[in-house]
């Protein structure tokens, strides 16, 4: 039963006891004092985040988009020539750089702190207004005194924007909630670098009297300004007075905060107190780090342009190539922020950030860039993996340990403006006498990426070192979630605080189960229920959850667990014909591309090859079709089968057949076809109108397919491998996000190596191509459609883009069949059946409008019909790739109801080890060492995701929960 003893403000329990301490804002929901308040579902938390995610973020994702092009577009601009036609002379660039940071660092603290007591929400509009004006008149200089000027109030009117909007999103949201987001907000900055050479790209060819770099900022710095005032209008105040939230969630909004922030929400700026925070060792670690995340940080920011110029490309190619290191280094950043915000670890993940910017700049620094400017232009994409990761994580993990609103601003303030102030090293190591090999600016920022290293790995092992001694000192094992919130705003003068170095897991699965915490529940998630432990059980309790609801029916003992290894007994098989029947399938749709349909007899530069993408997507669909002549079969050979064993069905009252007993000596012969797990799990049989579901899934196929198909006449196959990588993590994100599976560290490095494995893969693809080879897909990248594009690169950049939306719809058709197969009853075999059919349909149908409307090239139905039933070679490879896509989706599907769709699209990568073995055996291409180091670290970190060998580290492996032993009796002497 609740207890209302204690009125203590409880954090990530099930329920909040109100104290003396409330908010001083009049608007704030106000508790009856002394009143135990249950929080609503999580489904209710997770719907008002959503909301924030929704209406709060993509505004202020935007607005630090805006602030990173006005800051960082100098780079640009200097590629066309900015320096020379306003006459800047000797290191008067490097000055110009130099001088946004002292205003930046000096304005930091006092605008953080009248954004603190005006409110963020028209705090930033007005800063945001005056940075795009002062872009806005940067076109209209003309000599490096106005610009000196003009850089000066831009570091001025933007000096607290990140700081700012950090502590806006800690209203809105929990610590644990925070990293995620401030990932997604901080790629902007990734996106803004990468979408301003692409601006640049366009905008440099504009030919007029007015130079292009003027455009340039005409253009970002009236988008900002028509932003800022929408912005000033739209930002609510808080999280508690947003107008797009009922009552009910304001209030929920205000307890949310209330629990995880300060004791008091909405609490009065005070200058003393805030500068207490100058008192905690820690801070010290946390600023020492800043200055180290600084210099690489602002060297990629404001030098990637002169960097990749150095790779020997004009202004115009320049500043495209800098845009896949960008949107990558976007990618690297949320995947190493949902891994520590998954895992609750903060300081790792910022090492290894740190980590990756060293090596790459240490790449780029040692290797002679002419004669390895594939390996060059990947050192400049390391660069930009391990420069954003650190600053969200670091900013996330000083958060976490500072409870207190106003030091919590006030070390943000000095933390960000501190970093940005390493501009200033960075500014003048890229000096003009060292271009354009720029070696001392190389190494320099190199040694801050493994000082950074070192730096957080010693702050983390600190905050380990001082818990346990808190601990020991106390004779008791708490962690920064034991401890309340009360107590962690006191800091470390109190006895009872903890470091945040490892954050806690929020028991969100224990909402159906209002225990009192302080009577000693303890809550552990396991694959298959929720298992709850108090004093008052010798043995688990199983209770219902979300994935497997427990069965009521009475089983033998050991039943379950024969079934599950007999289940488990059958995946090396299923994995085994996945990987040979997808292996099959591309190759012969390479061998399928390879056929020459027209002037055969010209010069190869002359032949046509069979080129029909959307024909290749409909005959893959009637593979998945012929999966009902399996199963019509498979229902005559059962049929015969009972009736040669003397079965008959038993009439029930209503004139129904009654089936056998499986026990029965006539029972029919058992069905192979049947679901992984039986049908008394809970799921519901997939028939009648809820078949159509599994248009879904069909429908993200052909996205997919269609997509990749069109995408790999653009691009070389190295780029293609490199590419689809992106279908593992965009599987394991959305089985999180949509099916609330929950992947433990060890889970994320097997992810994070198999996309390296891939990269490498690719590489080594790109370092040495062969002219004339086919590319390993069997892609048309040789057409003479492609190379009479008027540039190569562009198309290069959207055959990147088009495979890389293609692994989302594919990872999208992964996750919507595990969903749908968890939830309804149906043979995987007709599963496959039903989305061939769909499919068929859409493509069919899709074929024929695009053949009315377009009716050339790739559209051409008729042509691509004729091509495949006039050519042998063509027929009987469309039959087999038929067949082996057939089977390739069914054995897909077992893998999926049996293991995860993350493990499917793991194992589907793996394909390409075996296509590259049997391509060197048939001489389609060449050995190299490069890709047998990709490939080994490809099936290793495969091996590792599906548990076929052990983690490198025991503090990686998930340990189950243990059972509480019952209190011993109490002995009166």
């Amino acid at each position: 039963m609740a207890s209302n003893k204690d009125p203590e403000l409880a954090k990530d329990d099930l329920h909040v006891t109100t104290s003396l301490s409330s908010s001083k804002n009049a608007n704030a929901p106000v508790p009856v004092q002394g009143t135990t308040q249950h929080l609503p579902t999580y489904e209710h938390e997770r719907a008002l985040t959503l909301k924030f995610d929704l209406r709060i973020l993509p505004v202020l994702s935007l607005m630090y988009l805006f602030n990173a092009l006005d800051k960082g577009n100098l780079g640009n601009a200097k590629t066309d020539g900015m320096d020379k036609d306003l006459h800047f002379k000797g290191n008067q660039y490097n000055i110009m750089l130099s001088i946004f940071y002292v205003p930046y660092v000096l304005f930091a603290p006092p605008v953080g702190m009248l954004g603190k007591k005006f409110g963020p929400h028209r705090v930033l509009p007005i800063m945001m207004f005056c940075f795009g004006s002062a872009t806005l008149l940067a076109a209209s200089v003309h000599n490096w005194s106005g610009m000196m000027a003009l850089r000066w109030f831009l570091g001025m009117s933007e000096s607290a924007f990140f700081p700012l909007v950090i502590y806006y999103l800690t209203t809105f949201y929990r610590r644990g909630e925070l990293a995620r987001r401030l990932a997604i907000f901080y790629a902007a900055s990734n996106i803004a670098n990468a979408f301003s050479g692409l601006l640049a790209f366009g905008v440099f060819q504009i030919k007029s009297t007015l130079d292009s770099w003027r455009y340039l900022f005409i253009i970002e710095g009236a988008l900002t300004v028509c932003c800022s005032f929408f912005t000033y209008w739209y930002l609510p105040k808080n999280a508690y007075e947003a107008s797009f939230l009922n009552e009910a969630e304001k209030e929920l909004a205000y307890t949310r905060i209330q629990i995880d922030s300060s004791s008091v929400v909405g609490q009065k700026f005070n200058l003393k107190d805030a500068l207490l925070i100058f008192k905690e060792p820690s801070t010290y670690g946390f600023l020492a780090i800043e200055i180290c995340l600084g210099v690489p940080l602002q060297s990629v920011s404001l030098f990637l342009p002169q960097i990749v110029g150095r790779l020997g490309y004009n202004k115009i190619k320049t500043n495209l190539y800098t845009v896949a290191p960008n949107i990558v280094g976007a990618c690297v950043l949320l995947i190493l922020a949902f891994a520590s915000d998954h895992t609750r670890l903060r300081f790792p993940f910022i090492a290894l950030g740190f980590l990756l910017t060293f090596i790459g700049f240490i790449i780029y620094a040692t290797i002679d860039v002419k004669h390895s400017i594939h390996v060059a232009y990947f050192a400049c994409f390391m660069m930009t993996w391990g420069t954003s990761a650190p600053s969200v994580l670091l900013s996330t993990w000083y958060n976490n340990n500072v409870a207190d609103e106003n030091r919590r601003v006030t070390l943000t303030s000095v933390g960000v403006p501190l970093a940005n102030l390493m501009g200033v090293v960075s500014s003048n190591i890229f000096r003009p006498q060292d271009a354009p090999g720029y070696i001392p600016a190389l190494a320099t920022t190199a040694a801050f990426g493994a000082t950074g290293a070192l730096c957080a790995a010693l702050l983390g092992c600190y905050m380990v070192i001082d818990n346990k001694r808190r601990n020991a000192k106390q004779g008791v094992n708490l962690t920064a979630k034991d401890v309340s919130t009360e107590k962690l705003r006191d800091g470390p003068k109190n006895p009872e605080f903890r470091c945040a170095w490892y954050w806690g897991f929020v028991m969100k699965n224990c909402r159906r189960v209002q225990l009192e915490i302080r009577d000693g529940p303890a809550c552990a998630k396991s694959n298959f229920d929720l298992i709850i432990y108090s004093k008052e059980m010798s043995t688990p309790e199983y209770v219902a959850s979300d994935k497997h609801p427990p069965s009521t029916r009475t089983q033998a003992p050991g039943a379950l667990p024969v079934f599950i290894m007999a289940v488990k007994a059958t995946v090396p098989f299923l994995v085994a014909m996945m990987l040979l029947t997808g292996v099959c399938n591309t190759l012969l749709t390479k061998y399928q591309d390879m056929q020459c349909v027209k002037n055969c007899d010209a010069p190869p530069k002359h032949q046509e090859r069979f080129e029909q993408p959307v024909l290749q997507t409909l005959q893959m669909f009637i593979g998945e079709m012929g999966c009902w002549l399996v199963i019509g079969a498979f229902n005559l050979y059962q049929r015969y089968a009972t009736a040669k064993a003397g079965y008959e069905p038993i009439p029930n009252g209503d004139g129904a057949a009654t089936p056998a007993s499986e026990e029965s000596e006539t029972a029919p012969v058992a069905n192979p076809l049947r679901p992984a797990h039986p049908d008394d799990e809970g799921r519901i049989p997939l028939e009648g109108r809820s078949i159509l579901l599994l248009a879904l899934p069909a429908c993200a196929d052909i996205a997919g397919t269609t997509l990749m198909n069109v995408g790999l006449l653009f691009v070389v196959a190295s780029i293609y491998q490199m590419t689809r990588g992106a279908l593992v993590l965009f599987v394991g994100l959305f089985s999180v996000w949509f099916l609330k599976r929950h992947l433990g560290l060890y889970k994320w490095f097997s992810l994070f190596v198999v996309v390296t494995g891939v990269a490498i893969v690719g590489l080594a693809g790109a370092l040495a191509k062969e002219p004339g080879h086919p590319s390993d897909d069997g892609s048309a990248v040789g057409s003479d459609e492609v190379k009479a594009a008027a540039s190569q690169a562009l198309m290069t950049v959207i055959g990147v883009l088009l495979i890389a939306g293609a692994q989302i719809f594919t990872a999208t058709q992964f996750v919507l069949e595990e969903r749908i197969m968890e939830k309804y009853a149906m043979e995987p075999i007709k599963v496959v059946g039903w989305e061939g059919t769909f499919g068929f349909l859409v493509t069919m149908i899709g074929m024929v409008i695009l053949h009315l409307s377009i009716g050339t090239g790739y559209f051409n139905a008729r042509e691509g019909f004729y091509q495949m039933f006039h050519n042998r070679a063509i027929a009987f490879s469309s039959l087999l790739i038929m067949i082996s896509i057939g089977g390739f989706n069914f054995f897909g599907l077992s893998v999926t109801r049996t293991v995860s769709a993350t493990s499917r699209s793991t194992i589907d990568t793996c394909r390409t080890l075996f296509i590259w073995i049997v391509s060197l055996g048939l001489g389609w291409e060449s050995f190299k060492w490069l890709q047998v180091a990709g490939f080994a670290l490809l099936v290793y970190g495969t091996f590792l995701f599906n548990d076929l060998v052990r983690p490198p580290l025991k503090a990686c492996v998930e340990r189950k929960p243990e059972p509480l032993l019952p209190e011993e009796p109490i002995e009166h002497m």
